[in-house]
């Protein structure tokens, strides 16, 4: 029989710890690293071993899998001294599960070549409760090889495989498919605060929408947001509703450097992040809106 191949896995946050341990359990071999300690931690209890730096990670596996926030992380993961690309061994795939500008895929892709490294461009889709079931959508950008090689481990985490051009594509879907996601989020949150007014409550306004035209992924999972704000690792920060417009702060620059402009979008990408601080009733951190945390404006 042949044995499974060793699966690394960068960034156990609130995406990246599910569908690991899912990786793990479906019996994979599995060295981990995060800078975090407890969901690392919780990772070995199942039986992971857990790295002490990237590099020793990238030499050590066959697959690797990050999952971490900003455009600046994976950059350092994969082109960083002490990263993927500088210390793989010839033949590995790895993934890139996050959410960052389609220059920045193609970039490492470009590099990863020269290393005999494949890269597969996975971004996905869900929310946290299809990381734990294991049935979340992903967008994959990548040759038919590094696919196939790759298949197996994301058919674990996903329930819907898509593949949609070379690296950098998955971006391009993913960033599409967030302009919908948060665009909807925005005029649910408008539309609930227009019934309120009038002593309406969003549950019969909900109730109305799921049978009519006012239906989006948005209304029928108004409370996943909020969970989402209480629930998650940066909960209570003025960081996760910044986070939250990230991903339409990079459709609108990658838009633009195309001469295609996004004037809705635009302004939700404004929007959007105060927004979600008065839903949750966070503290506006003044120096939140000085530090560009994802490296766009």
């Amino acid at each position: 029989m042949t044995s499974k191949p060793r699966v690394g896995f960068i960034g156990l946050g609130d995406m990246g710890a599910p569908m690991a341990a899912n990786i793990l359990k479906a019996g994979y071999p599995m060295v981990a690293f995060d800078l975090r300690r407890g969901p690392l931690e919780e990772l070995v209890k199942l039986g992971a071993r857990s790295a002490g730096s990237v590099s020793e990670l990238a030499a050590a596996v066959d697959i690797v899998c990050t999952c971490v926030l900003y455009d600046h992380q994976v950059r350092e993961i994969f082109l960083g001294p002490d990263g993927i690309l500088a210390n793989a061994k010839p033949g590995l795939v790895a993934t890139i599960h996050s959410t960052v500008p389609p220059e920045t895929v193609a970039e490492i892709e470009r590099l990863a070549r020269d290393r005999s490294v494949a890269i597969v461009d996975a971004p996905v889709s869900g929310a946290s409760i299809a990381s734990r079931t294991g049935s979340l959508t992903l967008m994959v950008g990548s040759t038919a090889e590094a696919l196939a090689a790759v298949t197996p481990v994301l058919e674990v985490v996903a329930n819907r495989v898509v593949h949609v051009g070379l690296p950098g594509m998955g971006q391009v879907v993913k960033l599409g498919n967030n302009i919908m996601a948060l665009g909807n989020q925005l005029i649910a949150m408008e539309a609930v605060a227009f019934v309120e007014t009038f002593g309406v409550t969003r549950e019969t306004l909900f109730d109305v929408a799921a049978t009519s035209t006012g239906a989006s992924w948005a209304a029928t999972n108004f409370e996943h947001f909020d969970r989402y704000g209480s629930e998650h690792t940066l909960a209570g920060s003025p960081e996760l509703p910044h986070r939250l417009g990230k991903d339409l702060r990079y459709a609108v620059a990658m838009a633009q450097n195309q001469w295609t402009y996004l004037p809705l979008i635009a302004l939700g990408s404004q929007l959007l992040s105060d927004m979600f601080q008065r839903r949750w009733q966070v503290e506006a951190d003044p120096a939140e809106g000085t530090v560009d945390k994802d490296g766009m404006k």
